[in-house]
């Protein structure tokens, strides 16, 4: 009996993980693993374009014709010396089959590249008709072909995070993303704390109060941006209400997006537009947390809406304060779509923005890492502060 109520509990163990199995492997993969090979390339010179240069196929009969000037057909007609006395391996490699070599890789190919095979089977005319690079190497390498199969990152230590700490870039997208959090995160979080009191009135058509300020946080970011694109331009309706209103004082349309002195501001003031509501929920859950007690007594001893909002609501409501203040700050450090859609100068960029240019626009993806290291050890230490603060006030 025993027996049998113990593999009854493996089975439904077994099966439980087999459940949870899509989960865990996404987490493993998705998550995981991307923040550990961060942690690598940011100590690489990767660059992710050179990762599949011994990936690309080529045509040897081509390279060498374009290298030797002489056609295929002709090659028989010359003495393998002839065709030897004029050619230079590295310069055949890098310029006519137009791989890239680290230094290292060319002094692989000066001393081990086998000239002599390859040109004698271009006067027989046995060369394959096309092959990828790395089988091309490895089959005309007399050794260490197989330093050119895979692209391995040149390692460089810390050097990517002392270039971090000279470059102006950096410094102007940090302090954007700072400046965008010591703004949107007070202003977000008073007004969702506001929206919230609102919601949890008992007042007719609630509901729909509640939907229209959660509807942009489920609203895609990139429709948002194209909405407030529309918005933001100089034909657009901002422009034309305050040429309405203002226009008899001289008041110009402005390209809001286009002006480095107020672009950010304009894609705040977005940001706390749309995420305003989601953070309402959060407060609104807290609010139905505090007992209706609190507040009758309250009004027993004289206090009016304004003293129970700031004395009792406040007060009873710091944890949730704490959590969206964390979290707003974190999405801000790391915003990036909105800047990505909407931010036309490298003046208004952000340090998410600047991650994504190092790695897919310059092709430095070891730069970018460093970055994105950098950028994950602020989460962390913000993530700890959040957890401090509960965990000592609570």
């Amino acid at each position: 009996m025993k027996g049998l109520r113990l593999k009854y509990r493996t089975k439904e163990a077994i099966v439980g993980y087999l459940f949870a199995a899509p989960v865990i492997v996404s987490v493993l993969v998705f998550a995981i693993y991307p923040i550990f090979a961060a942690f690598y390339y940011s100590l690489t010179d990767y660059q992710p374009l050179e990762a599949r240069k011994f990936m690309y196929v080529v045509d040897p009969y081509g390279a060498l014709e374009l290298h030797t000037g002489i056609l295929r057909e002709e090659a028989g007609n010359y003495t393998l010396d002839e065709l030897l006395a004029n050619f230079d391996p590295i310069q055949f490699v890098q310029l006519d089959l137009g791989v890239n070599l680290d230094d290292t890789e060319k002094e692989l190919v000066k001393r081990y590249f086998d000239s002599a095979s390859l040109i004698s089977d271009f006067r027989e005319g046995k060369l394959p008709e096309r092959l990828k690079v790395s089988e091309f190497m490895k089959r005309y390498m007399r050794a260490y072909g197989h330093k050119f199969s895979k692209y391995v990152p040149k390692f460089v230590g810390l050097q990517n995070f002392e270039d971090i700490f000279s470059d102006k870039l950096f410094y102007t997208s940090f302090w954007n993303a700072f400046l965008y959090s010591l703004v949107v995160v007070p202003i977000q979080t008073l007004l969702a704390i506001i929206l919230a009191v609102a919601a949890n009135s008992k007042i007719k058509g609630v509901g729909f109060f509640k939907a229209v300020f959660f509807l942009p946080a489920i609203t895609s970011s990139a429709a948002l941006s194209m909405v407030f694109m529309l918005l933001y331009s100089k034909p657009g309706v901002i422009n034309k209400i305050l040429v309405a209103i203002f226009g008899k004082f001289g008041f110009q349309p402005i390209d809001y997006l286009n002006e480095p002195s107020i672009a950010l501001f304009a894609i705040m003031a977005m940001n706390i537009w749309s995420t305003a509501g989601y953070f309402m929920v959060t407060f609104l859950a807290g609010l139905q947390d505090i007992p209706s007690s609190i507040y009758e007594a309250a009004k027993i001893d004289g206090s009016n809406k304004f003293q129970m909002f700031w004395k009792i609501t406040m007060p009873l409501l710091r944890p949730q304060i704490v959590f969206v203040s964390i979290m707003g700050t974190v999405g801000c450090m790391q915003v990036f779509d909105q800047i990505y859609f909407l931010v036309r100068n490298l003046r208004n960029i952000t340090i998410s923005y600047y991650i994504y240019k190092n790695a897919f626009e310059y092709g430095k993806m070891g730069y970018a890492s460093a970055l994105a290291v950098l950028l994950f050890a602020v989460i962390l230490i913000l993530s700890l502060i959040q957890r401090k603060l509960i965990k000592e006030q609570y």
